[in-house]
């Protein structure tokens, strides 16, 4: 899941997505196993306890683990980098994946301009919320103070990668200082700013992760909602853009009115796959439909961005969700809650054997309610199965062996048929889930839930329960890469070595 998708009372007023960012408190809190200190949880062995790096208060971010690096998206709210200071903002954060030491922090100041008009955006502070992707020497990310960028993983190891060249003025740095940039400073290599460029306002976050296809990069931009949550504040803004990666020049934008039926925000990550031989972007939209938009081609775009173009939509929401006996059902809201009406797509969509998956949600704010889960045929946009058994859910589900895994709010795990739709078992998880999407490596099922219970299932058709230990914090979407597990939690991220037998049971 690119979304793991955010227990505190701080973290539910969030309500946003189920990747949320955290705080770090620096570089030298990157600790060597100690088993007789660690906060592991119990359900694995102290003695394959790698490393842990103390994260702060809030982590909600998936680390993207690649080359021997793990890239951490945090808040700043402790900052340590001797020019920059918090304001509120994040950290984009590379460490080593064998040990956890620094290789290099880009510190990203809040956006302070006065530039948007009111809504909740940079509200909670909560740093990078984007899960960037990678490609060769290159990240992209949605940042916290409303842009896109381009950073070179290496950091200023390499030196100062232009087009874009006043990194340490965008970090920060106060203009006049005799600071110079370092090997541990972040490097951007382009910009696009979403609100000055195309008048986007982002409803609480910048909050979903892009994705790649040929010459282009692929982000939601998050637009939403006012603060009073009574309207959208530009409804003609794009939900979806394509940007071309060398050089960030936009290329184009989806023209589908997807803001204007927006009901709260938008989220969800865009997803890219081949149908049948046919490239297609997959995106979740915050009016409740699924949409498939046809590659756009930098190569052949001119100056002005064209249309994306939509190859087909196909609406998450039951029918009677949003109708009943001809009279619209209000969507809920955290002033109303609401178990009833329809809802957005914040899951980042799961794509198998030709079929997409993906479930609808809302903000855990307001409350559980109906929810649905569709597989839908990649190639058409025709409606496969839809289970509505699943409560609203920002989980992404996990698929392996013809079986889906999804974790929904009410705290209910569902094992589902892939094929058919059909129940296979349930499980209570004691608690809701929202701001993780389960993992399946080695034959096991790991979640996290907001009453930081921490559960190992057995995969498969036959429910066993391997165990059920506690974190200290609520446990965010587990990654496996290679031979180490990564375990992130709000203010942990731990490293447990695998070997032959997974960690666990």
């Amino acid at each position: 899941m690119r979304i793991a998708p955010i227990l505190s009372q701080f973290a539910h007023q969030l309500g946003v997505v189920a990747v949320l960012a955290g705080l770090c408190l620096g570089p030298s809190r990157a600790l060597a196993a100690e088993p007789n200190r660690s906060a592991l949880p119990d359900v694995f062995p102290a003695d394959r306890l790698l490393w842990e790096l103390d994260l702060g208060s809030h982590q909600y971010t998936v680390p993207l683990v690649d080359a021997g690096q793990i890239i951490l998206g945090v808040n700043d709210m402790e900052l340590d980098h001797p020019a920059a200071e918090s304001t509120g903002g994040g950290i984009l954060m590379c460490r080593k994946a064998a040990t956890g030491e620094l290789v290099w922090q880009l510190p990203i100041p809040r956006n302070m301009e006065g530039n948007i008009p009111p809504s909740h955006f940079n509200h909670w502070k909560c740093g990078v919320c984007s899960r960037p992707v990678v490609e060769g020497d290159r990240l992209y990310l949605v940042s916290p103070r409303g842009d896109v960028l381009c950073v070179d993983r290496n950091g200023q190891a390499d030196g100062n990668d232009g087009p874009y060249l006043d990194d340490a003025r965008y970090m920060g740095v106060p203009a006049g200082s005799a600071y110079q940039l370092t090997k541990t400073d972040g490097d951007i290599v382009w910009r696009f700013d979403l609100i000055k460029e195309l008048g986007v306002v982002p409803h609480d976050v910048c909050g979903s992760s892009p994705t790649q296809w040929g010459d282009c990069v692929y982000f939601c931009t998050s637009n939403g909602q006012d603060h009073r949550h009574e309207k959208m504040v530009n409804p003609k803004a794009p939900s979806l853009i394509a940007v071309e990666k060398a050089t960030g020049r936009l290329v184009a934008v989806e023209d589908e009115g997807i803001s204007a039926r927006t009901f709260h925000g938008q989220w969800s990550s865009p997803v890219a796959a081949e149908f049948g031989g046919r490239p297609t972007i997959v995106f979740g939209g915050g009016d409740g439909f699924l949409y498939g938009f046809e590659p756009a081609d930098a190569s052949s775009a001119g100056k002005t961005p064209v249309k994306l173009k939509c190859i087909w939509r196909r609406d998450c929401c039951p029918a009677d969700y949003r109708v009943r006996d001809g009279v619209p059902i209000p969507y809920s809201g955290w002033k109303k809650k609401s178990p009833e009406g329809p809802s957005e797509i914040i899951s980042t969509p799961a794509v198998d054997h030709g079929r997409i998956y993906v479930a609808i949600g809302q903000s855990p704010v307001h409350g559980p309610g109906r929810g649905a889960l569709s597989c839908v045929d990649g190639a058409t946009g025709e409606m496969v199965w839809q289970n509505c058994q699943v409560s609203r859910t920002l989980s992404e589900a996990a698929i392996c062996d013809g079986l889906l895994y999804l974790p929904d709010y009410s705290g209910i795990l569902h094992c589902i048929d892939a094929g058919s739709g059909e129940i296979v078992w349930q499980h209570d998880l004691e608690g809701g889930v929202w701001c993780a999407s389960a993992m399946v490596a080695g034959g096991r099922v790991y979640v996290g839930t907001e009453r930081m219970a921490y559960w190992v299932l057995r995969a498969g058709r036959e429910k066993e329960v391997l165990g059920k230990g506690r974190t200290q914090s609520m446990a965010i979407t587990t990654v496996v890469a290679e031979d180490t597990f990564f375990l992130p939690t709000q203010r942990r991220i731990f490293a447990v070595k695998m070997g032959k037998a997974q960690p666990g049971f």
